[in-house]
């Protein structure tokens, strides 16, 4: 008796336990579309490491429902800290639009003559009832790597609806904000270097 309520045991345990849920990894990167054109500016740039806020410094993908609360997904996650994709991404554009003689990360090699210091203050999806968002809201600092004196501040907090109510698409909603506010900044760092 006792045996048969062991393999009982057993096949009722074993039956509840299914496959464990799949991690799911997203990455923000640059779109980086050539149209329309950016302005060639023969400086040197670093692109410095962003600064995050304490929430959004973290490997999990967060999202809220309410304006009061954040929340965490179990299963989905950046690939790395949002300030670290966001610096590569932003390095990324600056050499595929070929902006800059040269973009580097890392202020060590060569000089640069310009920095770009960011800090993130919002990487996240809102869910809403019937709309969902994706929000990116970044402070874009160019300076002169001399002097520390900035050049040009951007700073923007967006959000853009989600067509479709799943996690798999904030990364490009974030992506296509990045890329379109980044844009408008290097616009402006043109129009502020041609005064000088």
């Amino acid at each position: 008796m006792r045996k048969a309520a062991f393999c009982l045991l057993a096949a009722a345990l074993m039956s509840g336990c299914g496959a464990a849920p799949v991690k799911r990894y997203f990455e923000i990167r640059t779109i980086g579309t050539a149209e329309p054109p950016l302005p060639r500016l023969e400086r040197r740039i670093c692109v410095e490491p962003a600064a995050v806020d304490s929430p959004y410094d973290d490997t999990r993908i967060l999202y809220r429902v309410t304006p009061y609360e954040l929340k965490y997904y179990p299963y989905e996650f950046w690939v790395d800290r949002p300030g670290r994709q966001v610096t590569a991404a932003m390095a990324e554009f600056l050499a595929k639009m070929k902006v800059f003689s040269v973009v580097t990360e890392d202020r060590t090699k060569g000089e640069p003559e310009i920095l770009l210091r960011s800090r993130l203050h919002a990487v996240e999806e809102i869910d809403g009832a019937d709309v969902w968002e994706g929000r990116l809201a970044m402070d874009i600092e160019f300076l002169d790597a001399k002097s520390g004196a900035p050049i040009v501040t951007w700073a923007f907090d967006r959000k853009t609806q989600m067509l479709k109510h799943e996690v798999g698409i904030l990364p490009a909603v974030l992506s296509r904000i990045l890329d379109e506010e980044l844009r408008k900044a290097v616009w402006e760092l043109a129009h502020a270097l041609e005064k000088k």
